[in-house]
């Protein structure tokens, strides 16, 4: 009787043990779906197209289908953006970070970044992404852009007339440039500077 239980026991264990190799297997193969360098740019691709027209959950389950280690900036940071569409700002901030992790270029990633602090009021931490985006892109007018919009809501608009300046010599055709640095030199007590910025936009107005 004692060794028929124990019989018994025995298969049992077998039966468990296949049960659980069969289960980590299938899992496994799951797990390890092997994607070609082509593969994960057609993903990408089709991705970003449909993020471009506003498909974003849609986006966001091609996007889910790259494993974490063959994400590049791009992935992350359009990952992040879709977080922060849908007010998950934390997720966000983290896909935005990742981007930052693997690439010493990630402009966007920084800006990004900067751009939820700025929102939060977190002026100090905002300007410290911003200062990052540019050191990785000088030329990215958005980044000088909102890093003047951290100097301005710290009153010290000496700095914030320096980065709009800056902002402008890359992107001469953004109207709210100009009307941010006429508001600088009006408060650093240069009316005339400021007036005649506020002039040239009438006029530019007044022409279309």
């Amino acid at each position: 009787m004692s060794s028929l239980i124990k019989n018994k026991t025995l298969k049992s264990s077998i039966n468990l043990i296949l049960i659980l190799f069969l289960c980590f297997f299938c899992n496994f193969a799951l797990a390890s779906e092997v994607l070609s360098d082509k593969e994960i740019l057609d993903i990408k691709n089709e991705a970003f197209a449909l993020y471009s027209t506003n498909n974003k959950e849609e986006a966001l389950k091609i996007l889910e289908r790259i494993p974490q280690n063959r994400r590049d900036e791009d992935v992350f940071v359009i990952i992040g953006n879709i977080c922060d569409d849908n007010g998950k700002r934390g997720e966000a901030i983290e896909n935005y970070n990742k981007a930052a992790a693997v690439s010493e270029k990630a402009y966007k990633a920084y800006y990004n970044i900067g751009c939820i602090l700025l929102k939060k009021k977190s002026y100090e931490l905002a300007e410290k992404n911003f200062k990052m985006s540019i050191k990785c892109n000088k030329e990215f007018p958005y980044a000088h852009y909102n890093l003047a919009s951290c100097y301005m809501a710290q009153e010290n608009y000496s700095k914030a007339k320096k980065q709009l300046i800056k902002a402008i010599s890359l992107k001469a055709d953004d109207k709210d440039f100009y009307i941010n640095l006429a508001y600088c030199y009006k408060m650093l007590g240069n009316q005339k500077a400021a007036e005649k910025i506020v002039n040239s936009l009438n006029q530019i107005k007044s022409a279309t």
